[in-house]
């Protein structure tokens, strides 16, 4: 089974959970991790802690917010502990749906593709309406 961690700053990772159990029905593969001001138990005992109530069978994915920020770099930690987790940062609600839409294993290939579509997903909208109305009026 795919295990997603989706790891964050603040409500981030909770929220882009809710939005994806919009979108795909209950999610229980899927868990949110987060570093607060007041965090009595670091982001990274927490997640240590998800991952060792998972079967050894699983394959996990960790979808950081930033890269490089302070939660990416602490997830990055982990992987001395689990060399086999895929840690992905960058996450945005795309990424999020396509990886927990999916229950085989993801091959790296394919989980490059969906970085790459989720990348795609982030544009200008602008733009995009404007040469819409410039392609609408060339007709």
């Amino acid at each position: 089974m795919n295990r997603i961690i989706l790891a964050s700053h603040g409500g981030l990772s909770k929220g882009i959970k809710d939005m994806a159990e919009l979108i795909l029905g209950e999610l229980p593969h899927v868990y949110y991790v987060s570093t607060t001001r007041d965090e009595t138990v670091p982001i990274t005992i927490v997640t240590k802690n998800l991952i060792q109530s998972f079967s050894d069978n699983d394959d996990i994915y960790i979808l950081t917010d930033i890269v490089g920020g302070s939660v990416n770099n602490e997830i990055i930690g982990i992987l001395k502990d689990y060399p086999n987790i895929k840690v992905i940062s960058g996450m945005n609600a795309c990424l999020v749906v396509s990886i927990a839409s999916i229950e085989e294993k993801i091959s790296n290939d394919e989980l490059n593709d969906i970085i790459n579509q989720s990348r795609n997903q982030i544009v200008i909208f602008n733009d995009v309406f404007k040469n819409s109305i410039n392609e609408e009026d060339d007709l």
